[in-house]
């Protein structure tokens, strides 16, 4: 069994627990549930900073404990200034150790756009992601159908959340829907855990030019980033790299400094 079945079987009896104890009707009298959405989408597109989307998160299986005392507000308020285009927030509490709390702060901190990053097995998780102020929800097509992902992302459209798919092969991406926003590569395979962005790049072209690309896991290399921005990549999802430092938001702020004198040296050359 993998790691992400076993999460996926996990998830599918946590959610039943979690709609048992709240039932959808109280989720749709929250507050955040009827506040207006933020455009992940729109503000990588006009990101003057490579449109990174910067996650917090306090472990994972890969990688075990990576920052579990970490500050989310702290975080993601240094992020923001950064120059971050979005924040993804981690929800899953057994796996990656997020707290109940996490997401809640990171949306009365930031005014970003918020992705909820969890494992998604059930619509009612559309409505939590909703209620918990999230802008845009994460479906992983290594763990879904082609008729789940439509009927997922088709009902986050409708409650007004942006769809982030992720893919890791060429199969994945025949499962996309034509309602997926953004769609992610994911550079990490899943079954021994190695990274290689050269998997973002051989995917490029098979990826529908409807959707906006963004490029996940593994970046760590600011001269990664000018390659696949080269192959039509606009956004960078990047988290264990920028939180496994004392200080994630100038580790973002650095990352992205280094990338810009990168391009400006290229832009020179070209000149």
């Amino acid at each position: 069994m993998t790691i992400l079945n076993r999460i996926n079987d996990y998830k599918k009896l946590e959610v039943a627990r979690r709609k048992e104890n709240t039932p959808l009707s109280k989720l749709k009298d929250t507050a955040l549930y009827h506040q207006d959405r933020r455009s992940l989408r729109q503000s990588i597109r006009e990101s003057e900073h490579f449109g990174i989307i910067a996650e917090f998160k306090r472990k994972s299986p890969s990688q075990d404990n990576i920052n579990v005392a970490a500050d989310p507000a702290a975080v993601t308020a240094g992020y923001q200034t950064a120059g971050a285009a979005g924040i993804s927030c981690l929800t899953d509490t057994q796996f990656f150790g997020a707290q109940p709390t996490d997401i809640d702060i990171v949306r009365q901190t930031v005014s970003l756009p918020v992705i909820r990053k969890d494992f998604m097995v059930d619509s009612y998780q559309l409505h939590e992601a909703k209620a918990m102020g999230a802008d845009a929800i994460l479906l992983i097509a290594a763990s879904l159908s082609a008729g789940q992902i439509d009927d997922f992302a088709s009902e986050a459209s409708a409650l007004g959340l942006e769809v982030l798919c992720e893919v890791h092969n060429e199969e994945e991406v025949g499962k996309l829907s034509p309602n997926v926003d953004i769609v992610g590569v994911n550079n990490r395979n899943l079954k021994d855990f190695s990274v290689s962005i050269a998997n973002s790049l051989q995917l490029a072209e098979m990826l529908p030019p409807s959707m906006l690309k963004i490029s996940e896991s593994g970046i760590e290399d600011p001269q990664s980033i000018v390659k696949l921005r080269s192959a039509g990549f606009k956004g960078f999802l990047i988290g264990t790299y920028f939180m496994r430092e004392p200080d994630p938001g100038q580790a973002c702020a650095d990352f992205i400094r280094r990338v810009r004198e990168i391009e400006d040296l290229y832009d020179g050359a070209i000149a």
